[in-house]
């Protein structure tokens, strides 16, 4: 039992690490693990490039993104962050041919899961090719801002959406119900992450007090879904603070 997708994270977290400390050395000593792990996706590429099929247990979020249903075939929350990080490596280490295919995966992604208002969540295969099975979530949509697949500029409708439609009040039984909701972990944070980007400060502040106070009132901790039924202390949560002291403040 594995989850193939966790270690891509690693990835982006080692570029971050070296624009906070400037530490080469690990960097370098990092290297070859880097590389081995991308040659691990190597076999579950298909013609596109894209991740199809994985084994182990693909982890996208605690929603219905993790629906059997919406994870089987291509996942495209997945290859969304498989490209991120195969761009982080590239940069990490100054390899053009890496750039090259994130850019690529970023591309088939956009022609095969955008349906021209949402990204779905994952294509299936089928006589004559692949076709998408209508699986919409909102999580798959921050994804997709989160990894640069989509940027406000390249995809304003769907920005301007998300921003003013969607976020965790949402009532998902009269707004956008064909479209699933997030959860905490990870979803939501992928929210926040692109207000804060967005420099969309006076919402971020507002949406970090609608969904996380709530929690401190009730436990004094940041919690790992967005109701009582996990871990009422989750580490990852910490980031909270994170968005509050960097974008706000």
């Amino acid at each position: 039992f594995y989850v193939p997708t966790n270690a891509l994270w690693l990835i982006l977290q080692l570029r971050e690490y070296r624009q906070r400390s400037g530490d080469e050395e690990l960097i370098g000593r990092f290297r070859e693990r880097i590389y081995a792990l991308l040659d691990f996706y190597r076999p579950y590429q298909n013609k596109l490039g894209l991740l199809e099929r994985l084994p182990g247990w693909v982890f996208v979020e605690w929603s219905m993104a993790n629906d059997e249903e919406f994870i089987k075939g291509i996942n495209f929350p997945s290859n969304m962050l498989y490209a991120k990080a195969i761009e982080s490596a590239g940069l990490l280490y100054s390899d053009c041919a890496l750039l090259e295919k994130a850019e690529k995966v970023r591309s088939a992604v956009r022609e095969y899961s955008f349906d021209g208002e949402f990204f779905e969540d994952n294509r299936v295969r089928c006589e004559g090719g692949t076709k998408l099975l209508g699986h919409i979530t909102e999580t798959c949509q921050y994804y997709a801002f989160f990894s640069g697949v989509a940027t406000p500029q390249t995809y304003p409708k769907l920005f301007e959406l998300l921003t003013e439609k969607f976020g965790a009040t949402r009532d998902v039984r009269m707004t956008y119900p064909k479209v699933y909701k997030s959860n905490a972990f990870i979803g939501n944070y992928l929210r926040l992450m692109m207000l804060a980007r967005s420099d969309k400060r006076t919402q971020l502040r507002q949406e970090c007090v609608d969904f996380f106070y709530g929690m401190a009132q009730k436990t004094g901790t940041l919690w790992e879904n967005d109701n009582p039924c996990g871990s009422l202390d989750h580490g990852f949560a910490s980031y909270a603070a994170n968005l509050l002291v960097g974008y706000v403040s």
